[in-house]
């Protein structure tokens, strides 16, 4: 095991680097610039005054040159200045990250709550009612883009309604409450943005589950644990449906990554104050430094979210920690 762990810790730098590489030249390439969005808003700033602000920032050195001096930066932990507002991309990142993973993970929370009972079910009570009302939901579910479901919630909810709250993470307050009048206005902002990003990927994922335990349900061993005369949960509730979420958990690993860039357009409509609106408004202002911060933070949690995935496998599954 050991060495199986040893052999997928190595593959991670080389991974994380190339991606940097790769998204660090590609940013280069697209249109605009951060002196030319700070120079939109202001007609008379002159072309000299742009050239020494790209001199200052270092963006008229060779992109490589560019690219090293952020790589070393890196190395220190260091994702440098922002060029919206010259503060720490560090700390910008740092305001809005746990807004972000309460959101996400209290999405991903209800998507695995309701997804993996949803298919379980589903599988061992294939072709009836319970089966076939389930298979129109994960149909519309595939079928309506989370935006719509966004909007249509808050039309619902918020505007028909007034039950919820429809952006941002708290209530303005003009005298101070109690923690707990806190903790509910919190709760009731989470509300609708943690339903859209868990009824998202809730319909694929028990769609999942219900194919892997089918396929499960109909194996010799199951048979043979049911003629021993084993109760239905032992059958069922704990060797069915253990195997059955093997397949599961390399999903269960990619989905780390969603806890940053998943919800951009979730946030956006909601106005919520998390990393993924931050990465929305820094491709826009072209924040080169910001976006490679946030690039780099997903790509680091993909490569953890897999490493994870086989660590969990081959947990799962010996035969994978020979191959």
């Amino acid at each position: 095991m050991m060495a199986y762990l040893i052999r997928r810790l190595l593959q991670v730098i080389p991974t994380l680097f190339g991606i940097s590489l790769v998204s660090f030249f590609l940013m280069q390439l697209a249109p605009g610039g951060p002196i030319d969005q700070m120079a939109d808003l202001n007609p008379h700033v002159t072309p000299e005054a742009k050239a020494r602000i790209r001199h200052d920032m270092g963006l008229d050195r060779p992109v490589y040159l560019q690219y090293l001096h952020w790589l070393s930066q890196l190395a220190r932990l260091d994702f440098g200045q922002s060029f919206s507002d010259h503060r720490p991309v560090t700390k910008k990142i740092l305001e809005r990250l746990p807004a972000t993973l309460l959101l996400n993970f209290l999405a991903i929370g209800v998507m695995v709550f309701f997804a993996v009972p949803i298919g379980f079910f589903s599988a061992l009570k294939a072709g009836s009612f319970f089966d076939k009302a389930m298979g129109i939901f994960v149909f519309l579910g595939f079928s309506m883009p989370g935006y719509a479901l966004a909007l249509g919630l808050m039309i619902v909810f918020g505007l028909k309604l007034g039950w919820l709250p429809v952006s941002g993470l708290s209530s303005i307050y003009f005298v101070p409450v109690p923690w707990f009048v806190r903790l509910w206005d919190v709760a009731r902002h989470l509300i609708l943005p943690t339903i859209v990003l868990g009824l998202t990927d809730l319909a694929g994922l028990s769609r999942y589950m219900r194919n892997s335990m089918l396929e499960v349900i109909h194996q010799d061993y199951i048979r043979a644990a049911e003629a021993k005369g084993l109760s239905w949960w032992r059958v069922y509730g704990v060797h069915a449906a253990r195997n059955a979420l093997i397949p599961l958990i390399t999903l269960f690993g990619l989905m780390l990554p969603d806890v940053i860039g998943g919800g951009v357009i979730i946030e956006t409509i909601f106005a919520y104050p998390g990393m993924g609106r931050l990465g929305y408004e820094a491709i826009m202002t072209r924040d080169y430094n910001l976006i490679m911060a946030i690039t780099v933070i997903s790509a680091g949690l993909t490569v953890a979210g897999n490493f994870l995935a086989d660590v969990l496998y081959a947990y799962a599954d010996p035969r994978i920690r020979y191959r």
